[in-house]
């Protein structure tokens, strides 16, 4: 995975991997929902691309706060994200932005580095 310094980048994982979350806010509501189950597409620094089979609210002007976690080369990650956008698909894709602080984005993109580096290169003769 290359990229430079100051420019975003998004990586596309082969196989998806495994994420749960918890909404945390819908509006200005707060609430305390179950875990439930998703599969994280794509991620950066600033977002990501889920995809679940749960039919999340999402709606003009009403903002969607929840916790993301998972797992990525054995080391665990539980981050913040805002809906931005949904999209019915099989199941449903959800547009995730996530406001990071620079500890945060700095851990994500060392690890999606190590990661990257040991499933991309797999098939390589």
């Amino acid at each position: 995975m290359r990229y430079k310094r100051k420019d975003y980048f998004r990586y596309e994982f082969k196989k998806p991997i495994e994420a749960f979350f918890r909404i945390h806010r819908i509006g200005r509501k707060e609430v305390h929902t179950s875990k439930g189950e998703a599969h994280i597409i794509d991620i950066s620094p600033q977002g990501m691309k889920l995809n679940t089979n749960l039919d999340l609210p999402h709606q003009d002007g009403q903002e969607v706060k929840l916790s993301i976690s998972f797992y990525l080369n054995s080391q665990h990650f539980l981050l913040p994200g805002t809906i931005v956008w949904k999209k019915k698909v099989a199941q449903f894709n959800y547009g995730i932005y996530m406001d990071l602080d620079e500890t945060e984005s700095k851990g994500l993109v060392e690890a999606l580095k190590v990661y990257a580096n040991n499933h991309d290169h797999r098939n390589e003769v």
